[in-house]
């Protein structure tokens, strides 16, 4: 029987963190459907009083949000400008139409870096799925639909793997794929739902297909070609990590800022608690008058406030009582905002009005270091699926031609024009080429990221040379 649907060791044991960061991520209406991360303060006292008074505890408790806000700005910084792209002519299509479902590349590359944060794993898959004709008679125009495509899997889809080593170099010849499928019926107005797995396999030096329904042991082996019809020798899926892009599973940059945020969200439940009991007043009665007398006296009992008086006998007193609410609370809490702030939550943190850019740099260099890494390390990843998918389409992948780089200036690297007259001055006496120049002035932002050479080439070419004012 085919062990389709285990779970290799390793991705059993790094789930729960990557559930725990996407959750927090999600935001607070996420993070309130699971009481394992606020557990009930007297688990053992199983009655309906206290099973009310955990929902209001959850209810009254803030989930300040960090994680979330902190991956946003992180994303924000890679994509505030757009990648370096170049593409052969036969695969330009994967710019607008990565996936086929409408997918860019730069889209692709976001959910990639989103993913890679979050649990520190992902991959690309590169297929070429048959077009069937409608009347079972392949034509011309139907071979023109046929392309490669990119697919984006999450780290939670990926639940097993293997490597093995071939003729002395390290080879993925296993990975295994859970797939969500949804089929919907328009006749019956119904939607089928159930999981697969897809099994890439590398056996005898190529590289094999399979898909096995839930449930069922039945498959269909499919060996994929590139252009020429000769098979892979390797199978085209791309590991990427927050540490390299290998098939180990790396540690989720912000698992341990979720950590201190679910703490941080305890610490505010127990403020709220202690406040809302705190703030009510307490009425405290002695009397030497019975309790029968008592009612006698005061038939509609007693009440807060200083419209009617009350009848005690003639010793009886009153004494409202309030508590003080405790401080050691809201310190711990106090406590988590700080450790969320060292660990590179960077959006909370709030910079003095005088701080310089090179100020900003260092305080922020632990994070720009594990970003840029992430950063480069989808860019590595989605780049060697391009030059799958041209195998597909062209035969032999073009390298020359073929760049994809997600920005890594994550602060503005303005140039002086002291600066951009020494760079041409460098370029003029050869010191550097003229690509080399204008990959300086991409970076600081002076010439547009995704404006290639040719572009700016042809834009001079077509523009009208420049003569003096005709007096």
């Amino acid at each position: 029987m085919a062990n389709y649907s285990d779970q290799r060791q390793e991705y059993a044991d790094a789930k729960p963190g990557w559930l725990l960061v996407k959750r927090c991520v999600k935001g607070a209406r996420e993070v309130r459907k699971h009481d394992e991360y606020l557990p009930m303060p007297d688990p053992t006292d199983t009655s309906s009083e206290n099973q009310a008074r955990y929902k209001q505890l959850k209810k009254r408790a803030m989930f300040l949000n960090i994680t979330g806000r902190t991956r946003a700005g992180l994303l924000g910084a890679v994509f505030r400008k757009t990648a370096e792209l170049g593409l052969p002519t036969e695969v330009e299509y994967l710019k607008e139409n990565a996936s086929g479902d409408g997918t860019s590349l730069e889209q692709l590359s976001k959910k990639a870096v989103g993913e890679c944060l979050d649990t520190g794993r992902g991959g690309f898959l590169v297929d070429y799925p048959k077009v069937e004709a409608a009347s079972g008679v392949s034509s011309m125009a139907d071979a023109a639909k046929q392309k490669a495509l990119i697919h984006f899997y999450d780290a939670e889809s990926i639940i097993d793997w293997d490597e093995q080593v071939i003729d002395g170099v390290k080879h993925l010849v296993y990975v295994n794929l859970q797939e969500c499928v949804s089929k919907f019926d328009a006749a019956q107005l119904s939607r089928e739902e159930y999981k697969q797995n897809r099994v890439l396999l590398l056996i005898d030096g190529k590289y094999e297909q399979r898909v096995y329904k839930e449930g069922s042991e039945d498959f269909t082996p499919t060996n994929p070609t590139d252009k020429n019809g000769r098979p892979f020798d390797h199978i085209p899926f791309s590991f990427f990590g927050s540490e390299n892009n290998d098939a180990d599973i790396d540690k989720s940059p912000l698992e341990d800022l979720a950590d201190v945020n679910i703490l941080h969200y305890g610490n505010s439940a127990t403020v709220e608690e202690s406040g809302f009991i705190s703030s009510q007043p307490t009425l405290f009665l002695t009397t030497d008058i019975s309790p029968d007398e008592f009612v006698k006296l005061n038939p509609t009992g007693m009440r807060i406030g200083s419209r009617r008086g009350y009848n005690l006998g003639k010793t009886g007193s009153a004494t409202l009582v309030q508590a003080e609410a405790t401080q050691l609370t809201r310190e711990l809490m106090k406590d988590k905002q700080e450790q969320m702030v060292m660990i590179g939550a960077r959006i909370v943190q709030q910079g003095g009005g005088n701080e310089t850019a090179e100020a900003a740099r260092i305080r922020y260099s632990s994070d720009n270091s594990i970003l840029g890494t992430v950063a480069g390390n989808v860019s590595e990843a989605l780049k060697r699926a391009i030059l799958d998918a041209e195998r597909f389409m062209i035969g032999e992948p073009n390298e020359k031609d073929t760049v994809f780089w997600l920005n890594q200036a994550f602060f503005d690297e303005v140039m002086t024009a002291q600066d951009i007259l020494a760079q041409v001055q460098l370029w003029q006496q050869g010191v550097i080429a003229k690509k080399d120049l204008r990959t300086n002035l991409r970076q600081s932002g002076t010439i547009e990221a995704d404006r290639t050479d040719e572009d700016i080439d042809d834009d001079i070419e077509a523009t009208a040379p420049v003569v003096g004012n005709v007096v």
